[in-house]
């Protein structure tokens, strides 16, 4: 996993992984018999791994927006972390594994959408907000992400843009209690580490 989001998966051939994994090549193909069946369990496992770390966050945040917010920061540290080839390779070369990913589109905005009704449950969205068009609101925004090689200002980092997109989507819906939660958490988190 760690190989492929380094490099992409086009440039990951079977013999460096198992180098990279420390076994042999024919253990490697008796466990994957191709590299589509590896790259589709990579973002299986991957998938795995993210919600567990979800799960988690949700579990020990006071409320919903410290959740989202944890969320972010695991989300961000994937972006920074993996190659802009990564997801550019799998979706022109392994369409099939794209399509399972892309096929979780609409769980994951209905997930956003009973999020953000708890947080308004919790008085931190504003009252007139609609989740699921909230929801899909935010899903489109992140789709930029996905398409970084026509972003006009090559200036930006993915990181970068994912900041402006999902903090500055958080405070549009947020009431004057989840704005001072968002900038408590701008302030901890992401000026300290430019001071730096």
């Amino acid at each position: 996993m760690h190989l492929m989001m380094r490099i992409g998966p086009q440039s990951v051939t079977m013999d460096m992984v198992a180098r990279d994994c420390g076994i042999s090549k024919r253990t490697l193909y008796e466990t994957f018999p191709n590299k589509h069946n590896l790259i589709s369990d990579v973002i299986k496992y991957n998938r795995q791994q993210t919600n567990e770390k979800f799960t988690q966050i949700f579990e020990q945040s006071a409320n919903n927006f410290e959740a989202l917010l944890g969320v972010y920061t695991v989300v961000r540290e994937f972006i920074q972390k993996v190659s802009p080839a990564f997801l550019a390779d799998i979706k022109r070369l392994y369409p099939e594994a794209f399509d399972e990913y892309k096929a979780q589109e609409i769980d994951h905005i209905l997930s956003l959408a009973r999020i953000i009704k708890k947080a308004k449950d919790e008085g931190l969205v504003l009252p007139g907000i609609k989740c699921k068009i909230a929801a899909v609101v935010f899903n489109n925004n992140m789709k930029t992400l996905h398409h970084m090689q026509d972003f006009p200002f090559p200036e930006y980092t993915a990181a970068e843009v994912f900041d402006g997109a999902f903090l500055n989507f958080m405070r549009g819906i947020a009431t004057a209690q989840g704005q001072e939660i968002i900038e408590n958490f701008v302030i901890k988190n992401l000026l300290k580490k430019e001071e730096n």
